[in-house]
């Protein structure tokens, strides 16, 4: 496992305090840490190796051993560059000229697609395949921004005939997690995955079916830890986040990819949709397939 860095500093906001004391000292010290035993960086950073120990498998690596090579191979292929990105996305958007803004944004919406590749769990997009493809009914859950994320996401899956509805006020939210079936899929879309009323909306929808799916940034958090499956994306564009839409930009990504995978299964009815809006949906398309359904 490599994109080692990407992984530390995509996982930030979610490292304990003592662990978070020992990314920094990593990510300060790259050339020095990658020469390092476990208990020197331990004395080098004021920690314990059991911290350290916990760092690596917060990052998902088994030990020490795993983390150091992965680590060591990164700071020798330069991986992230002349520049670091996330420092790029803490500038002040007001000292910004027209330039720069173009520059900037453009290279932080392909940098967050980029780690978006390096950090998304290739078995829960797959588990979250089987289960759309499977599933009775697809309800989508979302609110502010990411309602545009979950609006996309249904109009693609009907193209592949999968009864999916977008539910984006909270009192709707409720009522249908409420009623959801075993064989139903919820999926929750949240940037941060903090977002109370979709946490609660997971917990309702929990009870009725195991199929709940988060679209939530990497690294740990509320909703990732409701979810039965999580397909995480790169949360850079946090500093900018404001005055921009990579949140949504990646997420959008994440549902091209179900999307595909999707279609892999569901060609027959994607073609079939194709052939029915082929002349555009007026009149004489309308009536023709009124006339075939009734014989």
């Amino acid at each position: 496992m490599n994109n080692c860095i990407v992984r530390i500093n995509e996982s930030i906001d979610s490292f304990s305090a003592q662990e978070l004391r020992v990314a920094k000292y990593v990510l300060n010290h790259q050339e020095d840490v990658s020469q390092m035993t476990i208990s020197e960086l331990a004395k080098k950073s004021k920690s314990s190796t059991a911290t350290i120990v916990r760092f690596c498998t917060a990052l998902g690596f088994k030990g020490y051993r795993d983390f150091i090579k992965s680590f060591y191979h990164d700071v020798v292929s330069n991986a992230l560059g002349d520049e670091n990105i996330y420092e790029i996305d803490n500038v002040n958007p007001a000292e910004l000229s027209i330039e720069d803004t173009i520059n900037i944004v453009t290279r932080l919406n392909i940098e967050a697609m980029t780690n978006t590749l390096k950090v998304i769990d290739k078995k829960c997009v797959e588990k979250a395949v089987e289960a759309i493809d499977k599933a009775n009914r697809v309800c989508i859950y979302a609110l502010s921004g990411s309602v545009v994320v979950a609006d996309d996401a249904a109009f693609k899956f009907e193209r592949l005939g999968i009864d999916c509805q977008v539910f984006n006020t909270v009192h709707s939210q409720i009522l249908s997690a409420s009623i959801l079936k075993p064989n139903d899929v919820a999926i929750l879309i949240s940037y941060s995955g903090e977002t109370k009323e979709i946490i609660s909306i997971a917990e309702l929808a929990n009870k009725n079916t195991h199929n709940t799916i988060g679209i939530t940034k990497y690294g740990e958090n509320s909703l990732s830890k409701v979810c039965s499956v999580n397909i995480r994306h790169s949360s850079i564009g946090k500093g900018l986040r404001t005055y921009s839409t990579r949140s949504r930009v990646v997420q959008q990504n994440i549902v091209d990819i179900l999307f595909v995978a999707l279609a892999q299964r569901r060609g027959d009815n994607l073609k079939k949709y194709y052939e029915l809006f082929k002349d555009g949906p007026g009149k004489d398309v309308t009536e023709d397939v009124v006339v075939k359904g009734k014989k």
